[in-house]
């Protein structure tokens, strides 16, 4: 099985690399015990990295062998967002097998899907969520996956983990989308963009 990093680069810099090991530390602690952990610093001090722009950097590997690329990156407009129920879905590792999630997608004609799951809202199809009540920015407790700027905004103290369940997402003012390419407040749609 293949696992996938995806950092960020601006400018030459290289974004929460210490949030992105202890995700692949997990992965290998749960896939590949015994195996020589992947050192991404060491990865990533080998690599010519762009100075200018913003970059993906992508990182699949798997307990023996590792590729790395650089992708321009550009946030895409999100407009429109629907509720979509999987009961059964699990995703709690960044694997670069993503047919659970994309087949989801499949079923609507909006741009994203909030995935729920036994009732709770969880994540979207490619960010952790976060909501804004008017004076703070809450994320579900209810995540998939335990995304590396979810955990870094709540070291940081900037989102609140809460219960948040399908009925109650209305009560929010905003919904943010965030992951390792999309910092808190760059991608934000009003609530009354969510469909049922």
């Amino acid at each position: 099985m293949d696992f996938l990093e995806s950092i960020k680069v601006k400018d030459g810099e290289v974004y929460n690399l210490f949030y992105h090991q202890q995700r692949v530390n997990a992965t290998f602690k749960n896939f590949f015990k015994g195996k020589k952990v992947l050192n991404l610093e060491k990865i990533i001090s080998s690599l010519e990295i762009p100075q200018k722009g913003l970059y993906k950097l992508r990182v699949v590997y798997n307990d023996n062998k590792c590729f790395t690329e650089f992708v321009p990156y550009e946030i895409n407009p999100i407009n429109s967002l629907r509720l979509v129920t999987d009961n059964s879905i699990e995703y709690s590792f960044k694997s670069l097998d993503r047919n659970c999630l994309n087949n989801l997608k499949k079923e609507i004609t909006e741009d994203e899907i909030i995935i729920v799951k036994n009732g709770e809202i969880t994540d979207c199809s490619y960010a952790n969520l976060a909501f804004w009540d008017g004076k703070e920015w809450f994320t579900p407790k209810s995540f998939l996956l335990n995304g590396t700027c979810r955990q870094r905004l709540l070291s940081e103290g900037k989102i609140k983990e809460t219960k948040i369940n399908a009925q109650s997402i209305f009560k929010y003012k905003k919904i943010g989308l965030i992951n390792a390419m999309i910092d808190l407040e760059e991608l934000v749609l009003d609530i009354s963009k969510v469909s049922v």
